[in-house]
C-alpha cells in the first residue's frame, strides 16, 4: 500500500516511519482492515487465495477499480462481501480500490466502502 495524495502533493510510497512493524499507522491500518477479512474471504477459503484485477482503464497516474471487477479465487469480490453480509442488497453495496502509480509501479492508495 502506499499513501494516497493530499492536497497539491502526489501519492506516496509509504516509508518506514509509517509502514515499519512497531508504526502506530500500520497498527491502525492492520486492526482496521483486519476486521474487513471476514467479509472479503471467499467460502470456502483457501490459504493462498487469488485475487484478480480486470484491466480497468487509468485517469492519468490513478485507477478506480469497482468490487465486481476483482476476483478472489473466482469469486467476484461484491458477492464474496455479500454474502457475508445480512440485510444488504446489491444495490445498496459500493466498493471501489484505488491504485496509483508511483516510481513505475501500481500501489493500493485507497479503499471506499459504503453501505447505502
Amino acid at each position: 500500500m502506499a499513501e494516497p495524495a493530499a492536497g497539491s502533493g502526489p501519492a506516496r510510497v509509504g516509508s518506514e516511519e509509517t509502514c515499519g512493524d512497531d508504526a502506530p499507522q500500520r497498527k491502525r491500518l492492520e486492526q482496521t482492515l483486519g476486521q474487513f477479512k471476514e467479509s472479503f474471504t471467499p467460502d470456502p477459503p483457501s490459504d493462498a487465495p487469488e485475487v484478480e484485477v480486470a484491466r480497468t482503464p487509468a485517469t492519468g497516474q490513478k485507477v478506480t477499480v469497482p468490487a465486481d471487477r476483482i476476483t478472489v479465487d473466482g469469486q467476484g469480490l461484491d458477492e464474496i462481501v455479500l454474502s457475508h453480509s445480512t440485510g444488504v442488497t446489491e444495490d445498496q453495496l459500493d466498493i471501489e480500490v484505488e491504485s496509483s502509480r508511483i516510481e513505475g509501479s501500481w500501489y493500493v492508495t485507497n479503499l471506499h466502502f459504503d453501505i447505502g
